[in-house]
């Protein structure tokens, strides 16, 4: 008995089909591999990582969002809130995530090296040390070549005479800033020593000897500044009652007396009141 043609193509398709039908699935399943995404681990690890997901192919505002949301949970594996051995210092944490809230765009990149860093970790190839060292160093790679925070505001303070560099401000290339203390507030720096103010002891200039400013108009006791810049390099200048000064480059400022040894140094004190010289930083007009 023969079939007609169709029923010959019907049972063909009949037979070859469950097999084609297979191999097509299997392709399709090869070419759209689903990506991880979220808190992941694999067999071995004593905890797990965080997988960004493709920021690239997400809308603006769930890319927004998808930054925030990868901070976040960097930030509580960094802290120690995943129970999983790792526990980084928590000022330095602090830091980092203040840096990237001011920096959102920057989050991508970092949320992927940090993947490569956990995952070096939960398989013993990256040990803690050196991942948080790597979270350490974000802020000066992230900020290179930016000024922390320009000085545009006034800062008022009281010199402390027994402690060293104090109240360090960030500066800005080329900003001018005028740091000053009062005159009429007197100390000395040693038991029976002179009673002086900002301006230090003219009778010992600070030439040659072993103290911070010890360059041509630098004296004993006086009010110093330090200026250390991003790049490296740190010069000190004497202040006295005033100096304006104009930072080089991106920097940080510091003051102190100039002095080294604190420990015999005392404030004027009369009818029972003491005094103590009050500091002020601000903009240069």
């Amino acid at each position: 008995m023969q079939l007609p043609v169709r029923g010959i193509a019907v049972l063909a398709l009949a037979l070859v089909s469950p097999v084609a039908l297979a191999k097509k699935e299997k392709k399709s399943k090869g070419e759209a591999p689903v990506a991880l995404v979220g808190w992941q681990t694999q067999l071995g690890w004593p905890g797990s990582c965080y997988y960004p997901p493709d920021f690239q192919n997400l809308n603006n505002t769930d890319r927004l969002r998808a930054r925030e949301q990868s901070l976040t949970e960097m930030m509580a594996q960094w802290n120690g809130g995943k129970n999983d051995g790792v526990s980084m210092d928590e000022e330095m944490v602090i830091e980092v995530e203040t840096v990237l809230l001011g920096r959102p765009e920057r989050v991508e990149e970092v949320v992927r090296e940090n993947l490569e860093k956990c995952q070096g970790f939960m398989t013993g190839q990256v040990s803690e040390d050196a991942w948080e060292s790597w979270v350490g160093g974000l802020r000066a790679s992230l900020t290179v070549g930016e000024c922390r925070q320009p000085l545009d505001y006034t800062m008022f303070d009281y010199l402390e005479i027994g402690a060293g560099w104090q109240r360090p401000l960030s500066i800005c290339k080329d900003e001018k800033v005028r740091i000053s203390g009062t005159v009429k507030d007197k100390y000395r720096i040693s038991e029976k020593g002179p009673w002086i103010n900002v301006e230090g002891d003219p009778a010992i200039p600070a030439t040659g000897l072993e103290l911070p400013c010890n360059v041509e108009g630098c004296f004993a006791g006086q009010l110093i500044l330090k200026f250390e810049a991003d790049s490296g390099w740190e010069k000190i200048y004497p202040v006295g009652h005033e100096l304006i000064f104009e930072a080089p480059e991106h920097g940080t400022i510091s003051y102190r007396i100039n002095d080294e040894s604190f420990f015999d140094n005392s404030w004027f004190k009369s009818k029972g009141l003491e005094d103590h010289t009050a500091i002020e930083v601000s903009p240069a007009q």
